[in-house]
């Protein structure tokens, strides 16, 4: 009994080691300089070097033709009469069929880094590295094979088609790809992340602008685009990685969308600070401009000059960039008529009156404006500063988000 089934098993494992197998898929064979090489690999170069390129289509159709023994289902019942890389002749009941290579066409495609010289034999190509400044670039090879079937009076064709490529990087170069204001991107580049990445930026531009108009509920949306593109460019990465385990890939994100409406905070306190006290400042300035005659004097020219000055070094001591903040965060302020006319300015320079009337009287009419406008200035000011203080909620959320992140590396830009 023990024996019986001790020989069921062996013809069971012969009838497994000679079961015919499914060809493998179409596949491309490449060496550069003799070395083999797989789909997604890295080869650095130095520029101005030249390579030797060979591919070779295997799988499919040269499979069955190459080894009919181990992927064609005639073993064993045809007669084989002929074998080999291009074809397959045999005899099977008494009818002669074929199988042979019609046509194998190779296409070579790369970029301008580097040059594809090919030969008669289209299956080899020698590479040239351009002695242009780049740091990385590829080679894509795709093969398109046609083979024919023939039997008796019957004949039928089929493609075989395989692709793969091979990155080079440029020995000490630099290979990050890509760069914008929140994202740097190195290792081998790739166009679809590259879209991929261009939408996560655009969602971070988008919270930055809407921070920056205090339209806080177009923010929240904003960050949910943020998550939903980060997580798309993920899904890309892992997809890409899982159909060439050889890719490479480095993503790092700088900073936050909300660091410059963060800084934002500290300088519109320091403009509400020196508006604090810009009423009173102008009510003085008005009384002692009355004060002054109509007629000029020595001691009222000098005067006069000393009030517009003192105007003008208020002026001159705001933050930096307080017109274009003003004018981002309150929609109704006029900054012109905040700022020293030109001709005042230049008295206040040169510390030279030459129409003392005119001069007089525009500094007056600038400093009773001033006055009626100041209030408003001040209450636009005040709020302002308020609101963007919900600008540390939505900088908390951003640094917990991108803290959490692990497929990719997160630097902040502040302290």
């Amino acid at each position: 009994m023990k024996n019986f089934f001790f020989i069921l098993v062996m013809v069971i494992m012969v009838g497994a080691v000679n079961a015919v197998q499914p060809a493998r898929k179409p596949f491309i064979k490449m060496k550069i300089d003799g070395v083999l090489l797989k789909t997604g690999d890295i080869l650095t170069v130095t520029r101005g070097q030249k390579l030797k390129l060979e591919v070779e289509m295997e799988g499919g159709r040269r499979d069955f033709c190459k080894f009919p023994d181990a992927y064609a289902d005639i073993a064993g019942t045809a007669q084989i009469l002929s074998r080999g890389d291009n074809g397959l002749t045999y005899q099977l009941d008494g009818k002669k069929a074929e199988w042979k290579l019609i046509s194998e066409n190779v296409q070579f495609n790369t970029d301008d880094f580097i040059k594809v010289v090919t030969s008669g034999n289209q299956h080899a190509a020698e590479l040239v590295v351009s002695n242009e400044k780049f740091s990385q670039s590829f080679i894509k090879i795709n093969i398109k094979a046609t083979w024919q079937f023939s039997e008796n009076d019957t004949t039928s064709q089929e493609e075989n088609v395989a692709e793969t490529s091979v990155f080079f990087k440029v020995a000490g170069a630099s290979d990050i790809w890509f760069l914008s204001q929140n994202i740097k991107a190195s290792g081998i580049k790739n166009d679809l992340i590259q879209e991929k990445l261009i939408v996560v930026q655009s969602a971070c531009d988008s919270i930055e602008k809407n921070l920056n108009q205090l339209k806080f509920s177009a923010v929240q949306q904003a960050i949910r685009n943020l998550q939903s593109a980060a997580s798309d460019l993920k899904s890309t990465i892992d997809q890409i990685k899982s159909g060439n385990p050889s890719y490479q890939i480095k993503v790092t994100f700088t900073g936050l969308p909300s660091d410059h409406p963060y800084d934002d905070i500290s300088l519109l306190s320091s403009i509400k600070t020196s508006w604090s006290t810009l009423e009173p400042f102008l009510t003085q300035l008005q009384q002692e401009l009355v004060k002054l005659p109509e007629q000029p004097t020595d001691e009222s020219k000098n005067e006069l000059i000393k009030l517009i000055q003192s105007y003008t070094e208020w002026q001159s001591k705001l933050p930096e960039k307080t017109f274009e903040h003003l004018t981002q965060f309150i929609t109704n302020i006029n900054v012109d008529s905040i700022k020293s006319p030109e001709k005042l300015e230049l008295i206040a320079k040169d510390k030279a009156v030459n129409d003392y009337a005119q001069t007089l009287n525009d500094f007056k009419s600038f400093i009773d404006q001033r006055i009626r406008k100041v209030s408003d200035e001040t209450q636009g000011i005040n709020s302002a500063s308020t609101r963007i203080q919900a600008v540390r909620l939505f900088d908390g959320m951003l640094r917990s988000y991108f803290a959490s992140i692990e497929w990719a590396e997160w630097i902040s830009s502040r302290e």
